[in-house]
C-alpha cells in the first residue's frame, strides 16, 4: 500500500514538475517573440513578389534544362540505338 502512495505521489510529482517547465518555456517564448522585429505589412508584401519571382525563374530554368536534356539524351539514344 505505501509503494503505491509513494508511486501515485512521484507521479504527481513529475507532472508538477513537467507544467513548471512547460510554464518556463512558454514565458521564454513570450518574451522572445517580443524581441522579434516585424516587417510592416508593405515590406511583408514586396518580400513576398520577390520570393514569388525567384520560384517562377528558377521553374522554368529548370524546365528548360529538364527539356534540354531530354531532347539530348533521346539524340544520343537514336544515335546509339
Amino acid at each position: 500500500m505505501a509503494a503505491k502512495a509513494a508511486k501515485t505521489a512521484k507521479e504527481k510529482n513529475i507532472l508538477i514538475r513537467w507544467w513548471k517547465v512547460v510554464a518556463v518555456f512558454f514565458g521564454e517564448v513570450k518574451a522572445e517573440m517580443i524581441k522579434v522585429a516585424w516587417p510592416s505589412r508593405d515590406e511583408a508584401i514586396s518580400s513576398t513578389w520577390v520570393v514569388i519571382g525567384a520560384v517562377a525563374v528558377v521553374a522554368v530554368w529548370i524546365f528548360v534544362v529538364d527539356k534540354a536534356t531530354a531532347v539530348t539524351m533521346t539524340g544520343l539514344l537514336r544515335l546509339l540505338g
